[in-house]
């Protein structure tokens, strides 16, 4: 009988352990990865006070986005060897002293150092730790998972423009940097303590006892466990890669000039604010709904729906011209963009098995982090020349429409057989 207890209680610590990473994860992601979504509400302070242009700027992004995109791999074997809650407090103290030293900058490449490269290394060594312990522990139900661990993205986008802003216009932007960097400082030993040692034995513990209890449709994940290079030989894998090239150009196109193209129509910027605060909320509901709705059909149908979504709306971006626009346009744009995020670990999991799921998601992200580095400079550059963002726009909607084209025939992996 004591055995027996024993026994039951065993899966109970193990499920609490993925949980414990899902909790860490939201709350980095939250306080430490709000660079992406907070930027935009500081390019026209930037500007008013230096006199940068949108591109030069906009090349803050960029170089966060190569730099990210070149420590990624790194990153990712990095987490498939060691443990994981090192790599996260590294992640978020780096992130941290980069806002503060933001705070400082008096030339472009004092913001191109700070708030580019540091947060660049910052947020792969915090993201895909977490990603890829949450994967491994829950398997190829790990996009609900992941869903509420990266709907801190979507909460910072929520929170962090409006708070920004009104720091901005009663202090500064410079206090603004030092109160995202020390609330950074402070969340990442408690970050360190919930990603306590994971167990011993079998990592896939919460998948089975989820399987176990109710059925799925999703794909079951492979028996196979591709390492990385037998991935990247795959045309699955370089048909993910692609959908987040595109994908993550064009949502950072939108996080760092939606804000700008808001108050060239004649918005406040209180106002044009509550556009990415909008778009926050849908990007958090798409990937709590949606995250948990591909764990329960066919992932590859929330892929295409959200690639076709997203080039619609940025087809209508090219016609938006008052503020109620931008709102409904941008939110209908956040929930399917939410939808996707959670969804690429466990297509990657369901793909190619867990053993290397670090090091592959790293990939993932790398391919996300290079669409983000080229896709606001390109945006910057197209408006400093005609004035407008038409153009960017609607190449936006074109390149996603062809992404999704190639979606529809996007496939599991098969092995050769000898």
């Amino acid at each position: 009988m004591q055995e027996t207890t024993q026994t039951q209680s065993r899966p109970s610590r193990r499920l609490s352990y993925g949980w414990m990473v899902v909790i860490a994860g939201f709350l980095v992601t939250l306080v430490a990865g709000n660079f992406q979504y907070s930027f935009g509400v500081f390019v026209k302070p930037l500007i008013n006070r230096f006199g940068w242009s949108r591109a030069a700027i906009s090349g803050c992004v960029t170089t966060r986005n190569v730099v990210s995109s070149i420590a990624n791999p790194v990153i990712g074997v990095l987490a498939d060897r060691y443990e994981p809650r090192n790599l996260v407090l590294i992640g978020v103290l780096l992130a941290g002293l980069s806002y503060i030293l933001t705070s400082r900058i008096n030339s472009v490449w004092q913001l191109y150092l700070f708030l580019g490269v540091l947060t660049g290394i910052a947020a792969s060594t915090f993201v895909i730790p977490v990603v890829a312990t949450a994967t491994r522990s829950f398997g190829n139900r790990s996009a609900m998972a992941n869903g509420i661990l990266l709907s801190g993205f979507g909460m910072a986008q929520v929170i962090i423009p409006p708070l920004a802003t009104y720091l901005i216009l009663a202090y500064s932007w410079e206090t603004t940097y030092v109160v995202l960097g020390v609330a950074a400082l402070l969340i990442a030993p408690v970050a360190w303590r919930l990603m306590r040692r994971p167990p011993r034995d079998g990592p896939l513990v919460e998948r089975v006892s989820a399987e176990a209890t109710q059925p799925s449709t999703t794909p079951p994940a492979t028996e196979d466990n591709y390492t990385l290079g037998e991935a990247l030989h795959t045309a699955a894998l370089w048909g993910l890669l692609l959908s987040l090239v595109v994908v993550g150009a064009g949502y950072q196109i939108i996080t760092v000039h939606i804000v700008a193209a808001a108050i060239d129509t004649g918005a406040t910027p209180e106002a044009a604010a509550i556009i990415v605060t909008l778009s926050g909320i849908t990007n958090t509901m798409g990937r709590l709904v949606l995250g948990t709705v591909a764990t329960r059909i066919n992932g590859r149908i929330v892929l295409t729906a959200s690639l076709a979504t997203q080039a619609l709306m940025f087809l209508a971006l090219t016609r938006a011209s008052s503020l109620p626009a931008f709102y409904v346009i941008v939110s209908i744009h956040g929930l399917a963009y939410g939808g996707l995020v959670p969804l690429m670990p466990s297509l990657a999991a369901s793909f190619f098995g867990t053993k290397a799921i670090g090091a592959i998601f790293g990939m993932i992200n790398t391919a996300y982090t290079v669409g983000g580095a080229f896709g606001p400079i390109l945006a910057g550059y197209i408006f400093d020349v005609t004035g407008s963002y038409y153009i960017a726009f609607l190449a936006g909607a074109i390149i996603i429409a062809i992404t999704f084209v190639f979606s529809l025939t996007l496939r599991p992996p098969r092995r050769r057989t000898p």
